[in-house]
């Protein structure tokens, strides 16, 4: 069996550069990632932000917990949210 030194350094110059490019390829993905990551989602939010049911005023009616969770499961399945 012969070797031939040609083919070895062909062999071995195509394994440093795959190691190299791959090497390269996972750096670039470490480097791109945190781009696309989403954001953390229970942060506090920043801005004009309210209370979705907040309570209406100090009107003389106001609502007892009953009529409250009543009002709120009728939303619920009116609208399913």
């Amino acid at each position: 069996m012969i070797i031939s030194l040609r083919r070895i350094r062909s062999w071995l110059r195509f394994l440093f550069l795959f190691v190299l490019f791959t090497l390269l390829l996972y750096q670039l993905f470490r480097f791109v990632s945190p781009l696309f990551e989403p954001d953390y989602m229970y942060r506090e939010p920043s801005g004009g932000a309210i209370k979705v049911f907040a309570h209406q005023g100090d009107g003389e009616h106001r609502r007892t917990l009953t009529e409250e969770i009543a009002g709120r499961l009728f939303l619920f399945y009116r609208i399913g949210e």
